[in-house]
């Protein structure tokens, strides 16, 4: 009976362990591709922000967060392939925040991606 017992531990320690190499061994989930080139930028130099791995067919919001914390959006809509460019520029210096999300939903939106540039 202990026989048996221990060799009942060692399988499921055994099996623990495999599990864990696996979970171990997957990719962290990471958001859709964001950039902004050039980063870091002049005040009033003109950068694109862009995006690529969107969802196709849902609606996107583009929200922007200014150095001082004040945030404001918009919809760009949806992409027939996933991927969004902005020509924009920073008016004033710090760090400017893009952030792609899905539709607003009362304090659950989903976000797919963000990325920020530093304006000097």
């Amino acid at each position: 009976m202990q026989r048996i017992v221990k060799l009942v531990l060692v399988g499921l320690t055994a099996t623990a362990v495999i599990t864990s190499a696996a979970f171990a061994a997957r990719p962290a989930k990471k958001d859709p591709p964001c950039s902004i080139n050039p980063n870091p930028v002049s005040v009033g130099q003109t950068y694109v922000v862009s995006a690529s791995g969107l969802p196709i067919g849902t609606a996107v919001n583009l929200w922007v967060s200014d150095p001082s914390g004040k945030t404001w959006g918009s919809p760009v809509g949806s992409t027939p392939d996933g991927s969004f460019n902005l020509n924009e520029s920073s008016s004033s210096a710090g760090t400017w925040t893009y952030v792609f999300s899905g539709p607003a939903k009362n304090n659950n939106t989903t976000v797919y991606s963000s990325c920020s540039v530093n304006a000097s």
